[in-house]
C-alpha cells in the first residue's frame, strides 16, 4: 500500500513559492478560504478571519507544517517539498512565529497558551488546558507545539502525506533529487538541516496518530484537498481514505 500510494501521489506539478504568475499565495487563498466568505481566509492556528491580502501582507503568511528547516531549507526550482501546498497553510504571522519549527507534541498545562478566536462554530475561550488553544514549549530536545483541537487532524494528515510523498529518489519527470522524509517518535532525530538533506525527520508520530483520531476529516479539509489537486495534480490520500493511516502506521489493515 505504501509503495503504490507513493507512486500515485509523487511527481506532482511544482507551484512556485512566490511568482508573478500563479504561486502558492494564489493556491492557498483558495484552499484556505473561509467557509462563510469568498473574500476572506481562515487561518490555521488562531482560527481568525482575514480579508484576502495576497503576498507580503501584515496579517498572515505561509506556515510550513513540516518545517522546511527539517530537510529542505533552500528554495529553488528543484525543491518540491518547499512549495508543496498539501502541507502549507495560511497562518497568523505571530502564531506562525511562535510555532517556529517545533515538532508536534502532546502538551501540558505548564506550556505557554496561544488562544484561538471563535469562528465557524469552533475555537474561542482560554485559561484551561487544553481548551480550544494551541500550546507551546521551548523545552529540549526540539521544543513542542500542540495544535488546537479543531485542526489537529489537518496537520497530522499533512504530515502523513509528506512522509509518503517524499521517499527519496528522483522526480519522475524532472529527474531532480527528492528527500526521504520520515515521521518518528525519537525527538533527537528531529534536527535542522544545513542544506537540502537526503533524509530528514519530523514528529512525533504517536502524537500525530492520536490527533488524526481526535479530529476526523471534515468537509473543509475535503474541499482543500480538491483545490490543491486542481493545481498540483496530486491528492492527500489520507483525506480521501483516512482508514489508511491505521494500516500504514499501526498495522491495522481491514
Amino acid at each position: 500500500l505504501r509503495s503504490t500510494l507513493h507512486a500515485v501521489i509523487d511527481d506532482h506539478t511544482k507551484i512556485p513559492y512566490t511568482a508573478s504568475a500563479t504561486d502558492t499565495w494564489d493556491v492557498l487563498e483558495v484552499a484556505d478560504q473561509a467557509p462563510s466568505s469568498s473574500t476572506q481566509i481562515l487561518d490555521l492556528y488562531k482560527n481568525a478571519l482575514y480579508t484576502k491580502q495576497g503576498g507580503g501582507n501584515s496579517f498572515y503568511n505561509r506556515e510550513h507544517s513540516w518545517p522546511n528547516s527539517y530537510g529542505f531549507p533552500n528554495d529553488g526550482p528543484t525543491n518540491y517539498p518547499y512549495t508543496d501546498c498539501h502541507h502549507l497553510f495560511l497562518c497568523d504571522i505571530a502564531y506562525n512565529g511562535a510555532r517556529d519549527n517545533n515538532p508536534f507534541q502532546a502538551g501540558t498545562a505548564s506550556w505557554t497558551e496561544w488562544t484561538t478566536v471563535a469562528n465557524a462554530g469552533q475555537g474561542g475561550g482560554s485559561g484551561t488546558f487544553p481548551g480550544n488553544s494551541n500550546w507551546w514549549t521551548s523545552a529540549a530536545p526540539a521544543g513542542g507545539w500542540q495544535t488546537w483541537n479543531g485542526r489537529k487532524g489537518d496537520v497530522a494528515r499533512a504530515m502523513f502525506y509528506m512522509d509518503i510523498r517524499y521517499e527519496g529518489g528522483t522526480h519522475g519527470l524532472t529527474g531532480v533529487a527528492e528527500p526521504d522524509l520520515r515521521l518518528t517518535d525519537n525527538a533527537s532525530l528531529i534536527t535542522q538541516s544545513t542544506g537540502n538533506a537526503s533524509v530528514a525527520y519530523m514528529g512525533l508520530l504517536a502524537t500525530l496518530l492520536q490527533w488524526h483520531q481526535q479530529d476526523p476529516v471534515d468537509e473543509r479539509e475535503r474541499l482543500r484537498n480538491e483545490v490543491i489537486y486542481n493545481y498540483q495534480g496530486n491528492r492527500n490520500p489520507f483525506v480521501d481514505h483516512p482508514q489508511w493511516v491505521a494500516c500504514l502506521y499501526q498495522g491495522v489493515c481491514n
